[in-house]
């Protein structure tokens, strides 16, 4: 009997029941008439670990596969680096940023110049570091964080005028554009990161303060913008990259989840292999509206909209804290995932028949 597309779902479902805390909230806000995508972390949570990853050997990855490698949900892109597919940075990735890790500061320099530390120290306290000029002599008590430029709010003040004065913001940092972020509140208990659309630089603060910040830091975008919230790509992947910010639910081994879907996705593959192109593609996009709908079915469950005087929508936003909901999401997410790849698959070979059967002459 053919493993049917009800008789996967039905194992599938089977599997987010078996496998049936706000540290990892996304939230998504109209300021100002700029769309602002963030993660809202709790910094006293017991159910969530927030880290920075550092690649060690100086080769940039792609955030898909770091999160396949360890134990991430949720994910962002840091800080500016030279990438090597600029010929400036002679096709080699480095950065000159500081970095620590765990207390170990990595760097060019011992200086900071004007680039600016948003740390934390060894009790997840947020403070601003800045050689001879912000809390100097405190750097002993960064524990982990990375340093960038420019640092957009010191205490609600708006500090680009600074680095303006300085002529340290260029005509590419003037344009209008697409920015990504980390700032704190002024109670030092939650950050925010990481995206604004279409702004220029010296409006960023203005809708920043409005979104609760109180320091903040401008970090890297353009190209290497990539953004992950609950193993799903909210931005897409942009290059690879040498720093990431990263969320880890504690107890949750992603592993075991994606070892789990192993045997579905043999199935579905058994149950392809001799169909024709339309027919594999119509089964895999049919697979993929089950997957959505699941997912949405759970982001329903666990968010909630805002509307203004005027009963605009301006706030929406998903607190999945649960553990057995970020497994079923993480499930849903990764077969999503496997399936997306599949599909891609099933059309690469079928170009590359169509390409053996045309005649040489």
């Amino acid at each position: 009997m053919k493993y049917t597309i009800v008789k996967i779902f039905f194992t599938f479902y089977f599997l987010l029941i078996t496998f049936s805390t706000s540290a990892n909230t996304f939230i998504e806000k109209t300021i100002d008439w700029h769309k602002v995508k963030v993660i809202k972390y709790d910094l006293k949570s017991d159910n969530f670990t927030f880290k920075i990853w550092m690649n060690n050997d100086w080769d940039s990855t792609s955030l898909r596969d770091l999160m396949d490698k360890n134990n991430w949900i949720s994910a962002v892109n840091w800080v500016y680096f030279c990438p090597a597919d600029y010929s400036s940075c002679k096709w080699k990735d480095f950065t000159i940023n500081e970095r620590y890790i765990d207390g170990k500061k990595n760097a060019w320099y011992d200086d900071t110049w004007d680039r600016v530390v948003f740390a934390l120290d060894k009790s997840n306290t947020p403070f601003l570091f800045q050689t001879n000029k912000i809390n100097p002599d405190k750097e002993t008590e960064v524990y982990n964080w990375l340093g960038n430029f420019p640092l957009i709010l010191q205490d609600w003040k708006n500090m680009i005028e600074y680095y303006r004065e300085q002529w340290l913001i260029d005509n590419k940092m003037k344009a209008s554009m697409s920015r990504n972020f980390i700032c704190s509140d002024k109670e030092w208990e939650n950050l925010y990161f990481w995206y604004v659309n279409n702004i220029i630089l010296d409006h960023l603060h203005v809708v920043l303060t409005e979104l609760w910040c109180y320091n903040a830091l401008n970090l890297d975008a353009w190209a290497s913008s990539a953004m992950i919230y609950n193993s799903r790509y909210i931005v897409w992947p942009g290059r690879s990259v040498l720093d990431w910010l990263i969320i880890e639910r504690k107890w949750l081994d992603t592993k075991i989840l994606r070892d789990s879907l192993n045997p579905i996705v043999k199935k579905i593959e058994k149950n392809i292999k001799f169909k024709n192109f339309t027919e594999k593609i119509k089964y895999l996009d049919k697979l993929s509206a089950t997957i959505t709908k699941a997912r949405t079915q759970i982001y329903e469950q666990n968010s909630k909209d805002l509307y203004d005087e005027n009963w605009n929508n301006i706030w929406y936003e998903i607190n999945t804290n649960g553990l057995n909901t970020l497994k079923k999401l993480y499930i849903i997410n990764y077969l999503d995932k496997l399936i997306y790849e599949l599909e891609k698959k099933v059309i690469a070979e079928d170009k590359k028949n169509k390409v053996f059967k045309e005649p040489l002459f």
